[in-house]
């Protein structure tokens, strides 16, 4: 796979101007589905029957209807009598739908403010600068080099090694200096390897963000389509692409750690692109209300594809921790060099009279 360094926020997606355009399209949509619902026929019926309904739980058979002349009630239990609904009643249904029936659509909406993709920047900065610090290379002869300047020292003490012999000297250049060569290796690998999953876990959020802007446009679009239309056209949405797993950390004791991580949508986020999701989402519907439910079904659907997503990118954090502690497991307790441990020479505990003996000048 290959590196993503980064992903760069959208202005549009981006701190204030995101927060800005939610609450600024929520309440548009919110006056849009409260003037559709009141000027539309069919969806002022469906709003007084549900209002009357209500307010009349003892007349179940009563229907709503419009039959020129203005709005009547009918009752069918009264042998298809006809009476005009008194202005004060038809007044409370029209401020129930003003002040009830979409008084959820801006808060709704508001939930997708958090969490703040740029808010794992500094994390991936983090990540970065470890590896960086023990950011490293190994030659076809088994030679490591390394930019950091502290770690660079092992290739001098290697050549000053070369000037002396005995058990020590081996044991030394064997057992500690090309193992801490390998583990500082392997220790730049593993946070890049943490760095790119953070790196997927911004690219998921932008493209959540992304996905909130994209249901709010076209959810406003939806409620326009309408204009008393009976046969609204269609209008589509689509909510987050896919991810899948893959290998994720394998560390070797031979200098290479190599890892595969949790997103599939990578390729384009290195791009800079944030991926456009398949549309099976139709938001349009004969009345407003039903284009309400419609919203409020992919607002689920949405939730739960990120949800999906944030257990996939915690499962391989997960697997990047175990993989972590099965490399060091028993290393330590046992002065083993591992992947990511490195064990004590012999020279540490070894007494001055046996030092002398196993660790000699040449010549």
């Amino acid at each position: 796979m290959a590196d993503i360094d980064d992903v760069k926020t959208p202005a549009n997606l981006a701190g204030g101007t995101y927060e800005g355009a939610v609450r600024s399209k929520a309440s548009e949509l919110k006056e849009l589905l409260i003037n559709q619902t009141l000027a539309d026929v069919e969806s002022w019926v469906e709003a007084m029957q549900n209002q009357y309904e209500l307010a009349h739980p003892d007349r179940p058979n009563d229907r709503v209807i419009a039959d020129g002349s203005g709005w009547v009630m009918r009752s069918e239990a009264l042998g298809q009598h006809e009476a005009v609904i008194p202005e004060a009643e038809l007044e409370q249904y029209r401020n129930s739908v003003r002040n009830e029936y979409y008084e959820w659509v801006v808060p709704a909406f508001e939930r997708y403010l958090e969490p703040d993709p740029d808010a794992i920047s500094p994390m991936i900065e983090a990540m970065r600068t470890i590896e960086g610090m023990f950011h490293g290379a190994t030659d076809n002869s088994g030679n490591a080099s390394f930019a950091n300047a502290g770690l660079a020292r092992t290739h001098d003490v290697r050549t000053e090694l070369g000037h002396w012999q005995g058990r020590f000297q081996e044991d030394f250049i064997d057992n500690f200096l090309t193992p801490l060569e390998t583990v500082s290796i392997n220790q730049a690998s593993l946070a890049k390897a943490v760095r790119s999953q953070l790196v997927c876990g911004k690219g998921i959020y932008l493209e959540y963000r992304d996905a909130v802007i994209k249901l709010l446009d076209k959810s406003i679009e939806a409620v326009k389509l309408l204009n008393n239309q009976r046969d609204p056209k269609p209008c589509m949405w689509g909510t987050l692409v896919g991810i899948s797993l893959g290998t994720v950390l394998t560390l070797a004791s031979g200098g290479i750690a190599a890892t595969g991580v949790a997103l599939i949508v990578g390729s384009t986020l290195a791009q800079g692109v944030i991926p456009d999701p398949p549309k099976k989402n139709d938001l349009a519907a004969p009345t407003a209300q039903e284009v309400a439910v419609k919203i409020a079904d992919a607002m689920g659907k949405l939730d739960v594809d990120v949800s999906e997503h944030e257990q996939s990118l915690e499962t391989a954090f997960r697997n990047i921790s175990n993989a972590i502690a099965g490399a060091r497991d028993g290393k330590v307790a046992t002065n083993t060099s591992g992947p990511l441990s490195v064990a004590a020479p012999d020279l540490d505990t070894a007494p001055f009279d046996e030092i002398a003996r196993g660790l000699r000048p040449r010549g």
